[in-house]
């Protein structure tokens, strides 16, 4: 595993950009037709998930993603 030095104010963009990301995935999760799209999507946005609460343990910030 290789850590990436951020800083506090970078870490605060990298979780803003993947939070908003992430309220539009879930939009389009639930406007998909398609199943194997669906499943992508949300297989993916668990990946985003997963990445905010690793942000929000290393910055020491509660967990808001849910």
């Amino acid at each position: 595993m290789v850590d990436v030095p951020l800083s506090d104010q970078e870490i605060e963009l990298v979780r803003f950009v993947i939070e908003r990301y992430r309220k539009a995935m879930l939009f389009e999760i639930a406007n998909t037709d398609s199943r194997d799209l669906r499943k992508h999507l949300q297989d993916r946005e668990e990946l985003f998930k997963d990445l905010v609460q690793k942000l929000d343990t290393f910055a020491g910030q509660p967990d808001i993603s849910q």
